[in-house]
């Protein structure tokens, strides 16, 4: 214990001996710093009793160049505990630039030490600054001292609400629209002059959604700090879209005083389609920076409330060009074009929002009729807007009383266009359209509805992907990591065996291709790929070698859903790479979904085979129902369609189905019904060495149970000609 007790007193004395030495070449440095420098000893004599004192010096001295002078001052700064309101302060005295300055010289090397903790008090500081900023209660005082009394107290508000940025500007626009004290409102649009730039954006969104005196003042103040991407919807103001005589006003002198001229309604009209045209073409606005992420504003005019959400540079694209859309469709003269271009980028939008089309849009697609809703759908396939094309299609099924194309036309209808397209709800929805409308005569295109239905008729199952490797060894061991993660994959040790086999599939949901793939290379491959209606929105990862990496990335770049990765080494990886290509995936399907579709393709073969169509080519791909009819969930669709197929092959695998023995009894007797069905409709299709066949099997069936004589017996009698209604099941 007393040899303990003397270590601690040791290790105390060498402490507190370091500490000493530490100060004084601490205060070593400052005096030589002094000397060195009159702006130094400037700094290091003034007071520092404030936080506020020690970071200005802390960054002054780091400004001259003098990192290890700020560094000792730093130390009794990092040293105390601050509240998070002298750390709002801060924020605010010194903005958030010159704090990540601080923080910055954290991570440089040998003075890293120095300042140690600069991050952590950076990040309270922006931290609290911006909780501050955002507190409504403070808000709510601060535009209440906008209308005091005292001129002091008005000026200390509008300081105050400046550096709040777009959360003061919400709260202060928020006020205007309920303001109606033509005092109350000039205060209010004073103090919103200094919260540009922050304020624009919620600016245009009220200046399309406002109304009234709010609406008004939005556009005094929009062209008093000149805001040019507000000045469309101004000119659409002046061009006749609305009838408020004092809003027009209002957006005439706005355009004034950006030194602009008052355009006519054909000038409107120009303006919105070329801005439109730009945005369609990936021409971001230049009041809108590049960005991972944008903040989108709306504003119910109901409430008087803001509302904003995240979106990506897609969404914020498709957006812009919705609202720009609409107001165009609304200018005095729009044409039919304009209104199914508002109708298309209205459906964009809602698919991209995850929401239903505002009452509106539906009211304006209701309008159209067969004609201009097909016409509306050509659009939409043209610029692959495949959200707006499924809608379209969908109210085609429900609202077309007649078929919505015309006889002898020589160009596919729109209807059978969508069933040519490489989204694969669209091509079912389209397929679900031409079924509801059963057309009676054929048409350009029809060639398409049988591939169609017998495309999602083999769809059942789970999804498929294909493996492409020109090494045998590691296309086997992707294909079979991706099989533990629930996959049928395929692996192929060419680009043209790749090609064959995602062409072959009907529920392909990924591909990976290894960069050193081979005839054809890489590139060739996946061009042809995206040239298929089965592939070409099939996410691609591409697992690149090394040396290849940066090739892979290049090409990558050209194809959204694309990317490149190095080859993965590890199980982690490859499910890292299976998620990431599963949001890539906007047509991806569950397997219930692919054999709900089946069934329902299958059950409309039936429908056409049993009443009649007009598609030559329905029976060419018929054997698929071989296949169907022994997919769980699919019989009874499949021994439906078997019946009325009327073939050789299909009364065969009525049969065979019927007499195996492995199949439950039930289903069997199905068979066998649906196997006289269609001797009573077409007659014997079998060759004699089948109907041979099925004697031998009857016969040997005198051990078997009753049920299955019975059922083989069923089948003679429909063989033999017996009278099949007394005979059949």
């Amino acid at each position: 214990m007393r040899l303990l007790g003397r270590l601690i007193v040791v290790s105390v004395v060498v402490l507190a001996a370091n500490r000493a030495i530490a100060e004084t070449a601490d205060e070593a440095l400052l005096a030589g710093a002094a000397q060195r420098s009159p702006a130094v000893a400037t700094i290091l004599e003034s007071p520092r009793q404030t936080p506020a004192a020690q970071l200005s010096a802390v960054l002054t001295l780091v400004d001259l160049g003098e990192a290890e002078v700020a560094a000792v001052i730093w130390k009794s700064l990092a040293a105390m505990k601050l509240k998070d309101s002298v750390c709002a302060d801060l924020a605010a005295k010194f903005g958030t630039a010159r704090l990540l300055k601080l923080a910055r010289l954290e991570k440089q090397g040998e003075v890293s030490a120095n300042f140690a903790g600069a991050k952590s008090l950076v990040s309270r500081c922006i931290q609290a600054a911006s909780q501050r900023a955002r507190d409504p209660q403070r808000l709510a005082k601060l535009i209440a001292d906008l209308n005091s009394t005292a001129a002091e107290a008005r000026k200390a508000a509008r300081v105050d609400l400046a550096a709040t940025g777009v959360d003061g500007a919400k709260a202060c626009l928020e006020a205007l629209a309920q303001a109606k004290d033509e005092s109350a409102r000039a205060n209010l649009m004073l103090a919103l002059t200094d919260l540009h730039p922050a304020v624009d954006p919620l600016l245009v969104t009220a200046l399309i959604d406002g109304h009234g005196h709010f609406r008004r003042d939005v556009a005094e103040l929009c062209g008093y700090l000149q805001v040019r991407n507000a000045v469309p919807w101004l000119a659409a103001v002046t061009a006749g879209a609305g009838n408020d005589p004092a809003m027009v006003t209002s957006a005439n002198l706005a355009l004034k005083k950006m030194r602009l001229s008052i355009p006519g309604i054909a000038d409107a009209r120009a303006m919105f389609r070329r801005e439109i045209e730009q945005l369609e073409h990936g021409a971001a606005p230049d009041w809108q920076p590049a960005a991972d992420s944008y903040q989108w504003w709306t504003f119910d005019s109901t409430t008087g409330k803001f509302s904003t959400r995240k979106v990506s540079p897609n969404q914020r694209q498709i957006m812009t060009i919705t609202k720009l859309a609409r107001s165009l469709s609304q200018l005095p003269g729009a044409n039919e074009e304009d209104r199914h271009q508002a109708l298309i980028y209205a459906y964009q939008e809602s698919q991209q929002l995850g929401m239903e089309p505002t009452a509106e849009i539906q009211q304006l697609a209701r309008s159209m009729g067969s004609a201009q809703l097909s016409t509306t759908l050509t659009k939409a396939l043209r610029k692959d807007h495949v959200a707006a094309a499924i809608a379209c299609t969908n109210l085609l099924g429900r609202l077309a009383t007649t078929e919505p194309w015309k006889p002898g036309d020589q160009r596919p209808a729109a209807l059978a266009e969508a069933l040519g397209h490489s989204s694969r709800k669209l091509r079912f929805v389209a397929l679900e359209a031409i079924m509801k409308l059963a057309p009676q005569r054929s048409f350009a295109g029809a060639s398409r509805v049988p591939k169609a239905l017998w495309e999602f008729a083999a769809g059942a199952g789970p999804a498929q992907a294909v493996v492409a490797s020109s090494v045998i060894s590691r296309a086997d061991d992707w294909a079979a990591q991706l099989r533990e993660v629930g996959y049928e994959a395929t692996p192929a040790t060419s680009g043209r065996r790749a090609l064959q086999a995602a062409m072959a599939s009907t529920r392909l949901e990924l591909l990976l291709i290894d960069s050193d793939i081979g005839k054809p290379q890489l590139r060739e491959t996946v061009f042809q790929l995206r040239a298929s209606q089965q592939a070409a929105r099939v996410p691609v990862a591409i697992l690149s070698s090394l040396p290849n990496l940066a090739r892979a990335r290049h090409l990558a770049g050209e194809d959204s859903k694309l990317f490149a990765v190095a080859r993965p080494h590890s199980e982690q990886a490859m499910q890292d790479i299976v998620a990431r290509l599963k949001q890539l995936d906007e047509d991806q399907t569950t397997p219930e979904q692919r054999t709900a579709r089946a069934a329902q393709a299958i059950g409309w073969i039936a429908q056409l085979l049993g009443e009649g169509h007009p598609y030559d080519e329905l029976l060419r791909d018929a054997k698929v129902l071989s296949q169907t009819v022994h997919v769980p969930g699919l019989l009874e669709s499949s021994l439906q369609a078997l019946a009325v197929v009327g073939t050789a092959r299909s009364q065969v695998a009525l049969v065979d189905f019927a007499s195996d023995g492995v199949h439950p009894i039930e289903a069997r007797q199905l068979a066998a019904k649906s196997f006289v069905a269609s001797v009573e409709r077409f007659g014997k299709q079998l060759r004699l060495q089948e109907i041979h066949r099925q004697y031998d099997r009857y016969n040997a069936s005198e051990s078997s149970d009753k049920e299955t004589q019975q059922v083989l017996s069923w089948i003679l009698n429909a063989l033999e000609g017996k009278d099949l209604r007394a005979s059949s099941p």
